[in-house]
């Protein structure tokens, strides 16, 4: 399977149905595995999380969208010579560590506009006038803030991800908070005018979090990817173009940034958004490991270990 996955075929996406549908077993199963804080996240659009929806569809749906997305940035920004399609399979592995099937969750909806907006920062031209890419990308980031309120504090790592690129110029890092905060803004002024603004919570209630044995694993097992993704990146940097070089730069300050922020809003407030936020770069990075002739068969025996635990880890929790 893992063969598959790492070649240029195309037509493996179509598997990725038949194993994502092996997910729900847990919630059909009727067992859980929490991870975080177990309460509702508050949403800037609350009214949305009243809409009857098949929150299991929903899920399904949201996370093929997202990994064939993502799988689309990764090959079209020319992070490898030739196409893969292993960055899919490890988003749909890493992402089910975030959510529980059946319900209602609107972070997958952010994720997609986290993704569609790193595409179009890895578009971001050094010596080309930037402003309407910059725009375009903070504005999908922008609009992430409506699903997932926390990704409010992704605005400071937008800015050092285009300096990284361009340099410190003032007009488009203006127009990068402009286009971030546009949507925002627009959301903000309608409860305003409507006299609603008593209903929005931008931000959870901080309080210390009393992580269990359950969140430790998973926060152990997301250290272990870490260095099998951080040893593949130097494999892989040893014989890399100027071009991906400065690519995995940024990449790599979006990794740590938000592992760094999304770690300590878990332990503050139990929530889990932002921490979310390091499967995009994982998904790369791993992807890297698997490819790498130096890791070998550690970094697939790591895989499938992975794959077996994502799966089997509501009846793990149990025990």
């Amino acid at each position: 399977m893992l063969r598959l996955f790492l070649d240029n075929r195309v037509g493996v996406l179509l598997l990725l149905p038949v194993l994502l549908a092996l997910y729900p077993i847990g919630y059909f199963l009727g067992y859980s595995a929490p991870f975080g804080q177990a309460q509702e996240v508050p949403q800037l659009i609350p009214y949305l999380a009243k809409v009857p929806t098949a929150h299991l569809l929903a899920h399904f749906f949201m996370l093929l969208v997202n990994a064939v997305a993502l799988n689309w940035v990764f090959n079209s920004r020319e992070f490898l010579e030739k196409n893969t399609f292993i960055v899919s399979l490890n988003y749909l592995i890493f992402a089910s560590f975030f959510h529980n099937w059946g319900e209602p969750s609107w972070l997958f909806v952010a994720q997609i506009c986290c993704i569609i907006g790193l595409g179009l920062f890895f578009g971001v031209k050094p010596q080309q006038n930037s402003k309407k890419t910059a725009f375009n990308a903070s504005f999908a980031f922008g609009l992430s803030v409506f699903f997932e309120p926390s990704f409010l504090f992704i605005l400071p790592l937008l800015l050092l991800m285009f300096i990284v690129i361009r340099g410190f110029f003032w007009r488009e890092l203006l127009l990068i908070a402009i286009g971030f905060l546009l949507p925002l803004g627009g959301l903000l002024s309608f409860y305003y005018l409507s006299a609603q603004m008593n209903g929005i919570q931008l931000l959870p209630k901080w309080q210390q979090y009393a992580a269990n044995w359950q969140d430790f694993t998973l926060l152990g097992i997301f250290g272990i990817v870490l260095i099998f993704s951080l040893l593949g990146l130097r494999a892989r940097l040893l014989k890399a173009s100027l071009k991906l070089k400065k690519q995995t730069q940024i990449l790599t300050l979006y990794t740590f940034y938000v592992l760094v922020l999304g770690t300590a809003a878990f332990f503050l407030t139990g929530q889990i958004g932002l921490l979310s936020l390091v499967v995009l770069p994982f998904s790369f990075y791993f992807s890297y490991a698997l490819l790498s002739s130096s890791l070998g068969i550690t970094s697939h025996l790591f895989f499938y270990i992975l794959l077996g635990f994502s799966l089997l880890k509501f009846l793990l929790f149990t025990i």
